[in-house]
């Protein structure tokens, strides 16, 4: 075969499967994702059914990026990473889900608006139950290429719900069969008293007639009570008479609810009373032996006390002693009297003599010398003979 044959038939066939991948990269929605920009984030779940590479990452039902790596981690739990197309923002307060994209099972990630409950339990640091500006304002920020999202949750898959109740389905059918069983059981039961009791029943059928016959008769008497117009009359006014006695007893029972109010008041001020007279009367109880002894001791004290009183008073009334003897005495008075007078006297001679004396020792103090000879032949007036010329 020529070899430029050969060339030929080699690039057509690159040509076509060039072309082919192309077309399939249209077909599957990869064409948009390998042109645009992207940045990564990374996000945890408890487990990851159905994830793989690619699985596509939608919000609000468009394509915004897909997986491109699912990582068991160790401790728990599955990371996820995935690349969003850069002209998507994602913001904060967004939660990724793992759901199904139809009835088949088919995986897919969904960025949904997070609930309440979620919002407080990432923003709300100081747990005040609410969001403030700032935690709101955080909230809104965009995730940015790296972010890491711990609380990504997983919706429950239809089929799964539905293995899930297939026990709890045939639980019922067991329960509403048992019921059934139950049922018919009292059917039976009661089929069976019907029959032994065949003659009770029209016993009980003419019992029954005779109350209905008795009930007639009751309301005929009521007919005939009723019908008389001064009984009607006088309910009429009992009726008219009812709202102003229902008002009297809500006045009373407010008076009475008043009074009782009161009463509760008092009986709290008593209670109160009584725990500070307790209070009080606590510490002198605890010491009640030794404060009896006290006043037996005092009350000896006392009586002792007032019979020196009274002996002294019966010393002053018969004149006995120093003191009764000037009570009762007049010479002995006036004798102490004149005494006093004479002392009076004296000391009132011996002022002057007094006042001479303190002048003489304070120039003496002050002038030593005039008690030796040159005080005596000094010519200038003495203190000293001043002293004793004015004495």
């Amino acid at each position: 075969m020529d070899e430029r044959v050969l060339r030929f038939r080699v690039g057509v066939v690159v040509v076509a499967s060039a072309i082919v991948t192309v077309v399939l990269v249209m077909l599957f929605g990869a064409w948009p994702t390998m042109l645009q920009p992207q940045y990564t984030l990374h996000i945890r779940f408890p487990e990851a059914p159905g994830i793989t590479v690619d699985t596509p990452v939608r919000k609000s039902g468009v394509l915004i990026g897909r997986v491109s790596r699912v990582q068991l981690l160790d401790e728990g739990g599955v990371l996820v990473s995935t690349n969003i197309n850069r002209n998507f923002t994602l913001r904060r307060n967004e939660t990724c889900r793992i759901g199904t994209g139809s009835l088949l099972g088919d995986a897919v990630l969904e960025f949904v608006p997070a609930g309440h409950d979620e919002l407080l339990a990432r923003f709300d640091i100081d747990r005040t139950g609410r969001l403030s500006p700032e935690q709101e304002r955080m909230a809104l920020e965009p995730l940015t290429d790296g972010d890491f999202i711990s609380d990504g949750i997983v919706a429950a898959n239809p089929l799964r719900v539905l293995v899930n109740l297939e026990q709890n389905i045939s639980t019922a059918f067991a329960s509403i069969q048992k019921a059934g069983d139950e049922v018919a059981q009292v059917a039976r039961s009661v089929n069976t008293a019907l029959d032994r009791t065949e003659g009770a029943v029209p016993r009980l059928l003419e019992k029954t007639e005779r109350a209905l016959d008795g009930l007639s008769d009751t309301m005929r008497a009521v007919h005939n009570l009723l019908g008389d117009e001064q009984l009607n009359a006088e309910l009429r006014q009992s009726l008219r008479d009812m709202p102003k006695f229902i008002q009297e007893t809500r006045e009373t029972l407010a008076v009475a609810r008043t009074t009782l109010d009161s009463f509760q008041q008092v009986s709290e001020r008593a209670n109160v009373n009584l725990e500070n007279l307790e209070q009080f009367t606590g510490p002198l109880g605890q010491r009640a032996d030794e404060l009896y002894e006290e006043i037996q001791r005092s009350a000896v004290e006392l009586r002792r006390a007032l019979t020196n009183v009274s002996h002294f008073s019966e010393s002053l009334r018969d004149g006995r002693g120093t003191i009764g003897r000037l009570v009762n005495d007049d010479e002995l008075y006036v004798s102490i009297a004149q005494v006093v007078a004479n002392a009076e006297e004296v000391t009132r001679r011996l002022r002057p003599i007094v006042e001479d004396v303190r002048i003489f020792t304070d120039k003496i103090a002050r002038e030593p010398s005039q008690l030796g000879v040159r005080g005596a032949l000094d010519r200038r007036p003495s203190g000293l003979k001043t002293g004793v010329t004015a004495w």
